[in-house]
């Protein structure tokens, strides 16, 4: 039998975010992810030098982790103010739960039925060629950075302020999917705001992870095969020409993307695939289930 007790936090933690705050803490968040990419990029500019794309994925990963672990809670002092790295990783469901196992599979099954739908679409409209050549040291050490870090600022630090801010779930599930898919233009023409819808539906699933199992061990997991093997499944370029190539792509996208989200239910409800905290509880307050 499951018992229930309730963890307050300070009153800072629960008294409500002011809207500077919040903006800066979106800003911030937006900011971080690929700020090492960015400043690769202006090196490259500035000194007129060349910086191979594992190098700077891997600078990025070690920058942002700076920041996430120690300027975010150190100086910043983002979301919660001024407090210990490993305070502020439990907080936002940053972490490993108990049978973290559960976790690593849900999320390669969420993987597998996004990745799966892709695969189904492209070979429905002709031309897939199945390449193993899409796939190199090079993207999967990339996909770690947005797969991590996406997952830490969006469904970590942004979702646990919106929700001090908006006091309400859904409103600030809503916001942060929606930024995050803005944050992914490319372009003004259809096929870029088609690919912006396509990234919210994916956060969506993503935010859905986290919520339902209390961590973002599974989104992380869900979001890095995702991108690490997109590639494999699309058509070759990843170009999908004409309105019935992109119907059907987006269609499978979408419907295994809304078949993930009902797998993760069955999986947080039925077989506790969740932690022992809940990031997501309003009113500062996170309940802890003790099993």
């Amino acid at each position: 039998m499951a018992l229930s007790t309730q963890v307050h936090y300070d009153a800072e933690h629960k008294a409500p975010m002011s809207r500077r705050e919040m903006v800066r803490t979106i800003a911030l968040s937006i900011a971080f992810p690929m700020m090492g990419l960015l400043i690769c990029y202006l090196v490259e500019v500035l000194l007129n030098v060349e910086i191979p794309r594992l190098a700077s994925s891997l600078i990025n990963l070690i920058f942002v982790g700076f920041a996430a672990f120690f300027l975010f809670p150190r100086v910043f002092g983002i979301p919660f103010g001024k407090t210990e790295p490993r305070e502020l990783n439990k907080r936002i469901g940053f972490y490993i739960p108990n049978f973290a196992w559960r976790h690593v599979l849900l999320g390669a099954t969420l993987a597998l039925c996004t990745l799966s739908g892709m695969l189904i679409a492209s070979m429905i409209v002709g031309g897939y060629e199945l390449d193993f050549g899409n796939i190199t040291l090079t993207h999967l050490v990339f996909s770690l950075n947005p797969g991590i870090w996406e997952e830490f600022f969006y469904r970590g630090i942004m979702m646990v302020a919106l929700l001090r801010f908006t006091k309400s779930l859904k409103r600030a599930a809503i916001i942060q999917v929606v930024l995050f898919g803005l944050c992914h233009i490319k372009g003004a023409d259809i096929q870029s705001l088609v690919d912006i819808v396509s990234v919210m539906i994916l956060g969506a699933g993503f935010t859905y992870a986290a919520y339902k199992t209390r961590t973002l061990v599974a989104g992380i997991v869900f979001h890095y095969l995702h991108d690490a093997f997109l590639y494999l499944v699309q058509l070759p370029g990843g170009v999908y020409t004409g309105p019935m190539e992109n119907a059907v792509f987006y269609a499978a996208l979408w419907s295994m993307t809304g078949l993930g989200c009902l797998i993760t239910k069955i999986a947080a409800e039925r077989f506790k695939v969740h932690a022992s905290t809940e990031p997501y509880a309003l009113e500062g307050v996170i309940t802890a289930r003790l099993e």
